[in-house]
């Protein structure tokens, strides 16, 4: 069982959003755009119904109309449970929660939990209630309500939160591990003997010690003081050691040596990084160790953890990834951290974006569902037409797009189902976005092997070589459009897959960008590929340009004073040859000759021309006006 799918309306910024769920999602964002917010949500969502409520006022969300959280119309949370394969929870679950399994959109089995939170009218104090609801998403009616403690006691939900303080984490009071020093079951016949060794050892230490021994002597006078029975024995002594096995394990503690001494130090006198792993890897032993005794084969505890990244260089931020994956969890995530990402599934990422004060929550998919109200001749013949592309089960009424569409197709199921469907144009939009195996591939490759900080950015600068890649990011600084600070990545597509996966990317996730591209064959392909992402031809002027030369290196060229740089960058290797067509007046040949060799070399001569525009003084007015104007619309 997994939580596959979390509904949330009026949650502080989440006024409505629909997240989608999987083994490992990862939440990326700018700060404050809601990433701990859905967490919160989760962990509010799956509380146990008690007398108090889990909400206060700061949690109901609020517009410029409402003058006080009682305005609010109450929160909403909504919790999809599913089965991860078809009859998963025959078994406890089934038997136990039968009136609560539901169908929604396939074979299989879900149950649905929500909870909500309003104002008493009366009272005015916060109510809250959690039911399980039908695939109608309506509340169930009988007893199976009484059983909703119990199923939420299946999916237990853990927060390690961002700044974590280690004292508390291995304290005997951690819910963690303490947990761990209770739990610890020593056979009796050897705890016999460590507790004797252990009697053994204090005497030891008081007996070597003369003050000690001096002082147990002095506070043995209190038999008599006290009139305490038993005067011929010892009644008073020093323990300096916990005596009792189980007082000595709460005093347990996790002490490092980082190998360049002999003494062994407490994590606690560690640094945060060294500190911040050590509590990530402790819920990993208590996931995969304690927990999973008290699990049923079809249920998983959820682990929401915010910012595992830390404190860490980049090599431990990735490791550290690597080993989260490994827990036998569920796991939602926050990072900010672009080297968190590159080891995980692009798939797994949601892009959590705040836009007029409401989050918005943006993901990848593979596939797209949808359910007809009947199921007509037309949309049996596209599908027989498209076969490959559509699945059609006809006993549910779903619809299944399993690769990115094309208009021919897009037209073919528009006509068809517009009668049988609702919002049909906003689902062909969505079937548009659907990525490919080979588009998916060359995504993660490309953020794995060098970028996974584009998925951080607000727009995105998409170019096709290596020169622009070094000298559009300083004409943007010129023109005070600095790429940093205004949240923008530039992206060399060519040699990284297609144009048109980097720009579907970019839709789905909600992030604005433009393409500068080659006036050759190759950017003629890229506005194909920009055309099959939903786009019409007329907008494509508003976000793709190419230049009006060759290439990003002629135009340059066509700028005399950057075509005298192209000259002295080659100084002697202009053969004569070539230095003879100058003198013929052969201009343009001369010029293609002087452009190959700085091709020849492309980012070696890139950075040669950021030297030469240094030393010279560069002009705004140099840069080529196709540049420029795709710059300002960014």
């Amino acid at each position: 069982m997994f939580l596959k799918e979390v509904r949330v309306k009026n949650f502080r910024s989440l006024k409505d959003v629909k997240v989608i769920l999987d083994k490992s999602t990862i939440l990326i964002g700018e700060n404050n755009a809601g990433k701990s917010t859905l967490l919160d949500a989760i962990r509010k969502g799956l509380s146990r119904q008690g007398t108090r409520s889990v909400f206060d006022d700061y949690d109901f969300y609020m517009d410029s109309e409402m003058a006080s959280p009682q305005d609010s119309d109450g929160i909403n949370i909504i919790l999809i449970f599913e089965e991860r394969i078809l009859d998963e929870w025959e078994g406890y679950i089934s038997d136990t929660f039968i009136d609560a399994i539901q169908y929604i959109d396939g074979e299989k089995a879900s149950i649905i939990l929500q909870t909500s939170a309003s104002y008493n009218e009366v009272t005015f104090d916060i109510e809250t209630s959690t039911v399980f609801l039908n695939n109608e998403f309506k509340p169930i009616t009988g007893r199976v309500q009484n059983l909703v403690n119990k199923f939420i006691m299946l999916t237990p939900v853990f927060y390690l939160q961002a700044l974590r303080e280690i004292k508390d984490t291995f304290s005997s009071k951690s819910p963690l591990w303490g947990r761990f020093m209770k739990k610890a079951a020593i056979p009796q016949d050897e705890l016999n003997v460590i507790q004797e060794q252990i009697k053994q050892l204090n005497t030891n230490i008081i007996s070597n010690d003369e003050n000690l021994t001096k002082l147990v002597d002095e506070l043995q006078k209190i038999q008599k003081v006290m009139d305490f029975e038993g005067e011929d024995q010892d009644l008073v002594s020093i323990n300096a050691v916990p005596i009792k096995t189980w007082d000595l394990l709460s005093k347990s503690q996790v002490v490092l040596n980082n190998g360049t001494s002999h003494m062994d130090f407490p994590i606690e006198k560690h640094g945060q990084g060294t500190q911040s792993v050590t509590a990530i890897l402790l819920f990993k032993a208590y996931i995969n160790i304690l927990l999973k005794e008290i699990s049923t084969d079809s249920a998983e505890a959820i682990l929401t953890l915010e910012e595992p990244e830390a404190h860490l260089h980049p090599q431990a931020t990735r490791a550290l990834q690597k080993s989260i994956e490994e827990m036998e969890c569920q796991k939602i995530i926050t990072t900010h951290s672009p080297y968190f990402i590159q080891n995980a599934d692009i798939r797994n990422i949601r892009y959590i974006k705040k836009e007029n004060g409401e989050t918005r929550v943006f993901g990848l998919y593979d596939h797209i569902c949808f359910k007809v109200d009947n199921i007509n001749d037309g949309l049996k013949s596209v599908v027989r037409a498209f076969d490959g592309l559509i699945n059609l089960n006809e006993e549910d009424n779903i619809v299944t797009i399993t690769k990115p569409i094309k208009k021919q197709l897009a037209n073919a199921l528009r006509g068809c189902c517009k009668d049988i469907v609702t919002n049909i144009d906003g689902i062909l939009e969505d079937a548009y976005m659907i990525f490919d195996k080979t588009e998916l591939c060359n995504l993660n490759m490309y953020i794995q092997r060098n970028r996974g900080d584009i998925l951080f950015a607000r727009k995105w600068f998409l170019y096709e070589g290596q020169s622009e890649d070094v000298i559009i990011p300083h004409f943007a600084k010129m023109l005070g459009k600095d790429f940093d600070e205004h949240g923008i990545n530039g992206i060399m597509y060519r040699n990284n897959g297609s144009a048109g996966a980097f720009i579907k990317l970019a839709k789905v996730l909600n992030i604005g960008w433009v393409v500068l591209g080659d006036n050759d064959g190759q950017g003629e392909k890229t506005i194909n590929e920009i055309l099959n992402c939903g786009y019409e031809r007329e907008d494509v002027a508003e976000i793709m340009l190419l230049t009006n030369k060759k290439d990003f290196e002629h135009e340059l060229a066509d700028v005399p004073s950057i075509f005298n740089d192209y000259e002295t960058i080659l100084g002697d290797s202009i053969s004569e040859d070539i230095s003879k067509l100058k003198e013929e007046g052969e201009t343009e040949e001369y010029k293609k000759k002087i452009v190959e060799l700085i091709q020849k070399g492309k980012v070696e001569n890139a950075y040669n021309l950021l030297k030469i525009w240094d030393e010279r003084g560069f002009s705004v007015d140099e840069i080529p006006e196709v540049i420029k104007n795709l710059i300002w619309k960014v």
